[in-house]
């Protein structure tokens, strides 16, 4: 019976997502609006919280529609599917070197990585001085600005272990609220952007057509079995950190690990495997194409997913601490593109940066759109937008630093956690100035 649940919630989130995109594709043809944010938002409006109460759909007393057990599914399975698309992020792609990607993109990496910790600190500092003492809400709500502008829907999803463990189980709906807030400006300041240098309308894929590997097609089950392995091999070595963590300070109250989603290591295991085979001549075994077709299947299901089992109690109680969070990261962000944008960039600064605002507020993806979206002749920005990746994403965008956000203010206090993102921060700049005035002499 459970296995028929299963099944029947998967066949309700396809049934969605035909109708976000039939809706897409006539009703919002002229914006650059996911289907799956579309289906997402039906599923949230036919749920059991709203229209659903009043549908009643039934054979031999088996009810059809979406139910509380559907609902349950829907919450759990996120966790699952974000693992499957971070495991192939880099599965199929040419990976360069460290000083490549330094090399080629280092202007995007310090505009990148200048708005991601940023987000934390402004958005701690935001929690500490208004959301705690006003709204009675954790302080862990403070990070939740980066966590859901730069790791979207399925990286707030997946990181529900972590807040539930935290005993933060209402940080999965206030970060989804907040995600949704970065998507839909991200997607507005793109559209904007679009409308003054004209272009087409697109569909969000995670694609990054510049650095995939050329191969010819191959086996599709050979694609699923890697992208599984990898998955296999992540588990293995979260578990195996996990064990070393217990065994090494079995009395201490400290727990990094413990909390730890899966996701993270997944890409990068992934983005180890790639390595590996590309550096013995193996790489063309994976065709991005097709693990593409995986990750962005998985990613489809679960933003649907995602937005469909919100709790609208939850949002309600804390909608003052959503907005004011959801606006002070596009405040910001969108701050540093037109006030600092010019300083990171010497050429084209609003294009180059643009794709980095929209990475920022709307995952790797809604950048990758705007940039192709903000100018004709795309391609001249793409290639350091895509070097930038390896040394952004398994850091800030929803890697390592997101992953451990919230077990580090739970281990070590949120001051203390605002304190090291300042100062990671200040390098950060610090860095890049001594880079602009040293290249600049030359």
């Amino acid at each position: 019976m459970e296995l028929a649940v299963f099944f029947k919630s998967l066949l309700l989130l396809a049934f969605l997502l035909m109708l976000g995109n039939a809706i897409k594709h006539t009703l919002l043809k002229r914006f650059i609006i996911p289907s799956s944010l579309i289906a997402g938002a039906l599923a949230l409006l036919l749920s059991p919280q709203l229209l659903g109460q009043f549908i009643n759909i039934t054979l031999k007393e088996q009810s059809l529609w979406i139910d509380d057990t559907v609902i349950d599914i829907w919450k759990k399975l996120p966790g699952y599917l974000i693992v499957v698309v971070f495991a192939g992020l880099f599965l199929g792609k040419k990976i360069p070197t460290i000083k490549q990607s330094v090399n080629k993109s280092l202007p995007n990496l310090s505009f990148g990585y200048t708005i991601a910790i940023g987000q934390y600190i402004v958005g701690m500092i935001a929690a500490l001085l208004i959301l705690v003492p006003l709204f009675d809400t954790k302080a862990f709500a403070g990070a939740l600005i980066a966590i859901g502008f730069q790791g979207g829907h399925g990286t707030v999803a997946g990181l529900q272990s972590t807040f539930e463990g935290l005993d933060f189980a209402k940080g999965i709906d206030l970060g989804l609220g907040i995600a949704t807030i970065g998507l839909i400006s991200a997607i507005t300041l793109g559209t904007i952007m679009s409308n003054k240098v004209g272009g087409s309308n697109q569909e969000l894929e995670m694609t990054d057509d510049d650095n995939n590997l050329e191969v010819k097609d191959r086996p599709f089950g050979l694609q699923f079995a890697i992208l599984g392995s990898v998955i296999m091999l992540a588990w293995l070595a979260l578990s195996g950190l996990k064990v070393a963590e217990e065994q090494l300070f079995p009395e201490t109250s400290i727990s990094i690990f413990k909390y730890m989603p899966l996701f993270p290591v997944a890409m990068l295991t992934g983005l180890l495997v790639q390595v590996i085979l590309n550096k013995t001549g193996a790489g063309n075994l994976i065709s991005n194409y097709q693990i593409n077709l995986l990750s962005n299947l998985s990613l489809d299901l679960l933003i649907v997913a995602a937005l469909g089992a919100l709790n609208l109690s939850v949002l309600a109680e804390y909608w003052q601490s959503i907005v004011l969070l959801g606006v002070v990261g596009v405040v910001y962000s969108t701050a540093i593109y037109f006030i600092f944008g010019s300083w990171f960039f010497n050429k084209d600064w609003k294009v180059r940066g643009i794709g980095e605002v929209g990475q920022s507020m709307g995952t790797t993806a809604v950048g990758l759109l705007m940039l192709k979206q903000a100018t004709t002749s795309p391609d001249k920005h793409i290639r350091p937008f895509s070097y930038k990746q390896p040394l952004y994403e398994p850091i800030v965008g929803g890697g390592i630093v997101t992953a451990l956000a919230i077990p580090t203010i739970a281990n070590f206090g949120p001051w203390v956690f605002t304190a090291i993102m300042t100062t990671i921060l200040i390098a950060i700049i610090t860095g890049f100035t001594l880079y602009k005035k040293r290249y600049l002499n030359k």
